[in-house]
């Protein structure tokens, strides 16, 4: 009797376990599926969000029967990286092109006048800016046009008719406006005397020393300086390659720093008179021209020491004295911005001046 107890005590008991288990399993798989639930919820917000952003592909584009999409996150990030390299290249080997001048042609390029401010003070394209100012120093007028170029051959020398000759001879705004100049200045004057040097277009017209500094501009738009007496003895013209020349001066500026010109005995230095110059800065195609009135009440002039003096202050690397007195002009779109001595320009033999290249011929 006790046994079949036992035995019927046994089975209920493996009975009450295995339901037990059954119990917990079910709210095992319950959770399970909970959570798997959640877990898919989940991907499917990401999926749609990521899809949202072109991230990946639709659905229908991975399931129709068009070709499979292929798809990489780490593409984007690689595409993206090209594209980057590829503009940094494209910027370091596309350049906006040069244009360069025809040194021998005479005329330049006509400037567009669109481009000159209302008072012509300024005047500026991609290839060319010149700006106007002016100040009293000494109790005279100083002018200056500041000019920056894009190539050498955008400096350039004009003689009155192209032709050299003691005869020759053109108000400076009138060469200037033959030769479509954006800025210029007087040059030597070399027809009113039979000495000194003048090289024009790479020909050397005249080599007659007289103790005089000389001006050769090479074709690197680069000041060189030397007295003509030692030109015969320098190695310039075998370093450079000179292509314009003039004598007048004296130096003003060397190496940043005005010269002590108490030596000098031409061009009546210790007196107060108009005074013009021209002078490079350290950066190379950036120029200064400079003109002082005088002569007059309200502005006497000054000496060449005081040019010098003040031109240094200005920063420039290099400057050298030009013809002053009446013939010192300064022009910028064909307008003369100082007063000239005496009532009116002077006609004169050579001018220095700056033009647009718009029009020249292209260099990649």
């Amino acid at each position: 009797m006790s046994n079949k107890t036992n035995r019927s005590n046994q089975t209920s008991s493996k009975s009450q376990r295995t339901q037990a288990h059954r119990k917990n399993g079910s709210k095992m798989n319950f959770k399970m599926f909970t959570v798997l639930l959640g877990c898919a919820a989940a991907a499917a917000l990401v999926f749609a969000w990521l899809h949202s952003l072109s991230m990946i592909p639709s659905l229908k584009e991975i399931f129709s029967k068009q070709e499979p999409v292929a798809y990489s996150f780490f593409s984007d990030i690689r595409n993206a990286r090209d594209k980057t390299r590829a503009d940094s290249i494209n910027q370091i080997t596309h350049r906006e092109p040069v244009y360069i001048l025809d040194l021998n042609k005479y005329v330049a390029p006509q400037p567009d006048p669109s481009n000159y401010d209302e008072g012509f003070d300024n005047y500026s394209d991609s290839t060319i800016e010149a700006h106007y100012y002016s100040e009293e120093l000494f109790e005279s007028k100083f002018h200056y046009i500041e000019v920056r170029i894009k190539h050498p051959s955008q400096f350039r020398m004009a003689l009155a008719f192209d032709t050299y000759g003691k005869e020759p001879r053109k108000y400076p705004s009138e060469m200037a406006a033959e030769v479509n100049a954006v800025a210029a200045i007087d040059g030597s004057f070399y027809n009113n005397r039979y000495y000194g040097v003048l090289m024009y277009k790479r020909k050397m017209y005249r080599y007659y020393p007289y103790n005089l500094d000389v001006l050769l501009i090479d074709s690197e738009g680069n000041f060189h300086i030397v007295k003509d007496k030692q030109l015969e003895n320098s190695d310039v013209f075998e370093k450079y390659d000179i292509v314009n020349a003039l004598s007048f001066g004296p130096e003003l500026v060397r190496d940043g720093e005005a010269l002590d010109l108490s030596k000098v005995v031409r061009w009546e230095p210790y007196s107060k008179e108009p005074r013009a110059a021209i002078c490079q800065f350290d950066d190379d195609l950036h120029y200064l021209l400079c003109t002082v009135d005088g002569r007059m009440d309200e502005s006497p002039g000054i000496t060449t020491q005081q040019l010098a003096d003040v031109l240094a202050q200005k920063g420039v690397r290099i400057a050298y004295n030009l013809d002053g007195g009446k013939s010192g002009t300064l022009i910028l779109g064909n307008q003369v911005k100082n007063v000239v001595a005496y009532g009116g320009e002077r006609k004169l033999g050579d001018i220095l001046y700056f033009a647009s290249a718009l029009d020249g011929e292209a260099n990649e």
